[in-house]
């Protein structure tokens, strides 16, 4: 065996490889910086300053700590989910895509609560990617 596969190597267009950056971006960034909000916000009762404002200070600030940590927990599993979506079509497969979709209404209402422009602006712009290159998609 030489570890190579008989299968042809899929050329997927730039729109699908565009929304897995989008994906693991999106993902691995919120992530992995959520646990810190969360962890700041145990430790002092308070979200952390980033530059001007406070990091994920939103709709959901209102819902008290526990139900905010609730979502925030929520919102890092979502987000490891997107990852795998992205590593998905990134090698080509309809399931990255099925996942991305599943999981895109949940981070688009999570980025609401939390007031997470970037998120409001990716994660729309990453469906949409996949819908225009899903054809290619084995």
């Amino acid at each position: 065996m030489t570890g190579t596969s008989d299968a042809p190597r899929l050329r997927l267009p730039l729109t699908v490889r565009v929304a897995a950056s989008l994906f693991l971006f999106l993902g691995v960034a919120f992530g992995a910086s959520v646990p810190f909000v969360l962890a700041h916000l145990d430790r002092y009762g308070e979200l952390p300053m980033t530059f001007w404002f406070r990091s994920m200070a939103g709709p959901f600030e209102g819902l008290g700590p526990e139900a905010f940590k609730a979502l925030g927990w929520t919102f890092v599993a979502v987000c490891a989910a997107a990852v795998v979506a992205g590593v998905g079509l990134w090698r080509g497969r309809r399931w990255g895509a099925v996942i991305g979709f599943a999981t895109s209404p949940l981070a688009f209402a999570l980025g609401v609560g939390f007031d997470l422009p970037l998120i409001l602006v990716g994660v729309p712009i990453a469906v949409v990617l996949v819908l225009a290159g899903r054809r290619s998609l084995g």
